[in-house]
């Protein structure tokens, strides 16, 4: 039975996030320079950045930056920042948004915090990103489980991989779960020595360290709202001790060193799936005692968020057991009543419903109805809009939905109720018969029939699956 005390086996230092690291990393010597930046090189970052009026607290926009007499001074400004390791402070407030969601408007969880750094920050954050991503990168420290925030990485690889655990196991016909873990506002968690200390340990020393300090301490930030009139409000700045920042691109690499030495903390038991803080754990037995797999990995995991000083949220961590058809017959499901994690028969990953024989009925269903309103869409559009206009509202409101992870429910034999609803939005948008045959009418619309479109995206996956393992 599982008990919320996952931390009772544990005999090291409790206390320590770098217990861990140390036991499963060699140190790494020094070795990262920050070399100096050119007006090519800042040049090419102000084109890549959006042409957008919203700015942060100094009031200064993206589509400013665009004029070019600020080039030298800023290249000047910016070689200071990377050879003395010194953030200026006056870039480190920011302006936090919030963002609604979904359900009730008077309730804060429901608010999606959106934060706006100084357009100069930015440009500056680029490129200690670049420097220090190029640094991990060839040194081969970030985790392989993880693909969040990485170049030449998808949702469609980590899906892969998952699957591709699931599905070797199941082959060799072992009993396999997986522990689909959820984490409480985990890049506001982050301890600001705890990515500092592991960086140091990675060999980001010297100079590159002192700026990675310097730009995660002393950090403010104030929520700004408007009232029924559109006027501004805004609350008084307040330091902030936790979290990276977010609305950075500097901000979600420091996540991934946070979180990097994971993978290899559960890699004896079990194999893991990250993507940024969504973190997957699929386990495998032999025998029937999965149940106890599942156990010692818990306790694995839990003592590692605790010492990192992140929160797992029980309530919406979820086992779920994975079963071959045959296997589902016999009723061979590792049962974990009166436990602090929920036994599930499906479980959303990174949009996609997995169920437990992985059929993909549950994520078919859930399609459904919102490739049916999109047919209710082209349909009110016909009468007055061209069929270039209706070929263009399908790509936005019909295929970028259908077209999701396709690769993966796209051969099931489930497929078929959708390839029906792709059908019947192509005779709304030609004006055709419900029994006229549809594949003239794919043709002269210059849309993939969806199984077309399933073999197409496998194989470039497989492509982009070569070249990043």
């Amino acid at each position: 039975m599982l008990t919320k005390n996952f931390s009772e086996t544990d005999t090291t230092n409790n206390d320590d996030p770098m217990t861990y690291l140390r036991q499963n990393f060699q140190y790494c010597q020094s070795r990262l320079i920050l070399k100096n930046t050119s007006t090519y090189e800042i040049n090419e970052i102000i084109k890549s950045l959006k042409s957008k009026t919203s700015h942060g607290y100094d009031e200064i926009s993206d589509k400013i930056l665009k004029a070019p007499f600020i080039l030298s001074p800023l290249t000047y400004i910016i070689n200071k920042v990377l050879s003395s390791g010194i953030f200026p402070d006056r870039l480190k407030y920011s302006e936090v948004q919030p963002l609604f969601k979904k359900g009730e408007k008077t309730k804060i969880s429901n608010y999606h915090p959106i934060s706006l750094l100084p357009s100069f920050s930015k440009i500056i954050g680029k490129i200690i990103h670049k420097r220090l991503n190029c640094d991990l990168i060839e040194n081969n420290i970030l985790a392989n489980e993880q693909f969040g925030f990485k170049e030449k990485s998808t949702t469609d690889m980590a899906t892969q991989a998952l699957l591709n655990n699931i599905q070797l196991s199941l082959d060799k016909k072992r009993l396999v779960g997986g522990i689909f873990c959820d984490l409480q506002k985990a890049f506001d968690c982050v301890n600001h020595n705890i990515p500092l200390e592991k960086i140091k340990y990675y060999g980001i020393t010297d100079a590159a360290y002192k700026l990675m300090q310097s730009y995660l301490h002393n950090r403010y930030q104030r929520t700004v709202i408007k009232d029924k009139n559109l006027n501004k409000l805004s609350s008084s700045w307040g330091n902030t001790k936790h979290g990276v920042p977010q609305g950075s691109v500097l901000g979600p690499l420091l996540f991934l060193v946070y979180i990097n030495d994971l993978p290899i903390t559960v890699s004896k038991i079990a194999k893991s799936v990250i993507f940024a803080d969504d973190t997957s754990i699929i386990i495998t037995n032999d025998k029937v005692d999965l149940k106890n797999t599942l156990h010692l990995t818990m306790i694995e995991i839990s003592n590692w968020f605790r010492r990192n000083i992140l929160t797992l949220n029980y309530d919406k961590t979820n086992f779920l057991q994975f079963l071959t058809k045959k296997q589902n017959e016999m009723q061979q499901q590792v049962a974990i009543s009166n436990s602090v994690i929920t036994n599930i028969n499906s479980t959303k990953f990174l949009g996609l419903i997995i169920d437990s024989t992985l059929s993909w009925k549950d994520h078919v269903t859930e399609l459904t109805p919102k490739l049916n309103k999109a047919c209710y869409v082209i349909r009110t559009l016909t009468f007055f809009r061209s069929p270039e206009v209706l070929r263009m509202v399908y790509f936005s409101c019909f295929h970028s939905i259908m077209s999701y992870g396709i690769i993966f429910w796209g051969n099931s034999h489930h497929s078929i109720n959708i390839f029906k609803i792709q059908k019947r939005i192509i005779r709304i948008m030609t004006n055709s018969n419900r029994r006229d045959t549809c594949h003239p009418l794919f043709s002269q619309l210059r849309i993939l029939l969806l199984p077309s479109s399933t073999y197409f995206l496998y194989f470039f996956l497989l492509l982009l699956t070569r070249n990043y393992f």
